[in-house]
């Protein structure tokens, strides 16, 4: 019994001192749903709701966003932009495009959503996929020193 105890305080001893690291898991992207663009950081500047952000130097649709208002839409392969209310409660999305997400990606890194429009290509990486929210951060624009912004959307639908 004397040796039993001996062997089991070693043992709680030796396995006392190894680092806890926490495990986990890979996170899966669940981009689909209705999200309203809650917040802009520009470099030093943030812009909030009712603050009106705009760029003449980038294309659309980061070109011109009214914080807390502006709102997107992804389901599993488009993007929507410009929504329109229909009478019987429904929304019609005026400006729609095909994305896709980096095939290839490590373990940790959301990779990067890809779409293009009718005047240039958006390539944004994605921070955070969480619950209820999205942070995508631009590339910025080739050829000039405008940096990339990075854009908070809040889910609001599905």
């Amino acid at each position: 019994m004397k040796n039993f105890i001996i062997i089991l305080l070693v043992t709680l001893l030796f396995t006392g001192c190894f680092p806890y690291e926490k495990y986990e898991e890979p996170s899966l992207l669940s981009l689909s749903g209705e999200y309203i663009v809650d917040r802009i950081t520009d470099g030093n500047v943030t812009y909030l709701p009712s603050d009106q952000y705009t760029n003449p130097n980038a294309s659309f649709p980061i070109d011109n966003i009214a914080v807390g208002v502006t709102k997107w839409h992804l389901d599993y392969s488009v993007i929507s932009f410009a929504p329109y209310p229909t009478p019987t409660g429904t929304t019609i999305w005026t400006k729609q495009y095909f994305y896709k997400t980096s095939e290839l990606r490590p373990t940790y890194d959301l990779g990067y959503l890809e779409f293009t429009t009718e005047t240039s290509r958006q390539v944004f990486k994605i921070l955070e996929d969480g619950m209820e929210s999205l942070t995508l951060r631009s590339s910025g624009i080739y050829g000039t020193n405008v940096d990339g912004v990075t854009i908070h959307l809040t889910r609001v639908g599905p």
